[in-house]
């Protein structure tokens, strides 16, 4: 064997030996790896739609990816299975998740030692349990906060800019919070008071003295429905900005619409469950961590705004977000 030949086995054996020093570690963790933690799931819900699938499914991924935690799940469907509070009350798993407000009404007076984690509440509902904590439901509502949607109005840079937003006897409560963020971000604000049971008439009449930017952040005032869809015609007619709180609303004649995905939520649930397991729930009734945009690009450009693009107007909520935050919710200064 020459000299070149010895070099090249000597290197050989050396690449070996490295190799499994390198893989033996691994080996060793994978062989000690923790099994993951089995939870035991039950879901209410009226049926079965899309965007629950997605909701339970990035819950499920999660858990796994992050918390090695795996999810034994059951469906109940309170439409469709008549014993079903026979089946809750005997059932007793880890957690029951309650997807939207009825199916979380259907509970409301049952007495279940099991915990409540309940998606999709809508903001009122949220309030509610704000107001009169229970002590085993916890809770996320689909529906951003106030703050985001005037977030977005700034991010606008309308000319002037006056928010408004639609205001029934119901509903008196939020103007207060309307008006101290629109201080604080330098714009006006409008209260548009109105009377559903007027179908809209007193709405209608108010459109033209009433602002640049209308701000639509739940169905409290106006449902969906040809009374809505009317108003939103009307305040096209009058150049007016709307900006809504669900994808929905952009068919009806929204610019704007701010919402958050089921698989955000389903994320967020998890994160909260995680934190009740351990114990550690700092905040039990919750708005979404994220958020997303959606352009009615027709209406957009009718109006002049052309480039508006989701990327941008995130970026600039985010960064209003953050200042908010660093000013101490704009109690005593402005941006």
């Amino acid at each position: 064997m020459n000299q070149l030949q010895k070099h090249c086995l000597s290197n050989a054996v050396l690449s070996l030996f490295l190799l499994i020093a390198l893989t033996l570690p691994m080996i060793s963790q994978a062989e000690h790896e923790d099994d993951p933690v089995t939870i035991k799931v039950n879901v209410l819900s009226a049926f079965s739609t899309p965007q629950e699938r997605e909701l339970l499914y990035s819950f499920r991924q999660k858990l796994a990816e992050k918390y090695n935690m795996k999810v034994v799940e059951q469906l109940i469907f309170w439409e469709r299975q008549n014993n079903w509070e026979e089946y809750l009350e005997k059932n007793q798993p880890d957690v029951l998740i309650v997807i939207g407000n009825r199916s979380y009404q259907k509970i409301q007076t049952m007495n279940l030692a099991t915990p409540v984690l309940a998606v999709m509440l809508d903001k009122t509902m949220l309030s509610a349990l704000q107001k009169s904590p229970r002590d085993n439901v916890y809770a996320i509502t689909h529906t951003q906060p106030t703050e985001r949607f005037v977030q977005l109005a700034k991010s606008l840079n309308v000319y002037h800019a006056q928010i408004g937003s639609f205001i029934s006897p119901q509903t008196k409560h939020n103007i207060q919070t309307f008006e101290k963020l629109a201080e604080f971000y330098d714009l006006s604000y409008n209260p548009v008071i109105v009377e559903p049971k007027l179908n809209g008439r007193d709405a209608l009449r108010q459109l033209t003295q009433c602002c640049s930017v209308i701000i639509l952040e739940s169905d409290d005032v106006f449902r969906p429905g040809k009374i809505r869809k009317s108003i939103m015609v009307n305040a096209y007619r009058e150049r007016i900005i709307i900006v809504a709180h669900s994808e929905s609303v952009l068919k009806e004649g929204a610019m704007l619409t701010l919402f958050t995905q089921p698989h955000d939520i389903g994320e967020q649930a998890a994160d909260l469950f995680h934190s009740l397991a351990k114990g550690s729930v700092a905040t039990p009734y919750q708005y979404p961590e994220k958020f997303a945009i959606g352009i009615n690009r027709k209406i957009a450009r009718l109006l002049g705004y052309n480039d508006l693009t989701v990327g941008g107007l995130m970026q600039k909520i985010e960064t209003l977000d953050f200042i908010q935050s660093a000013m101490g919710n704009g109690n005593s200064q402005k941006p």
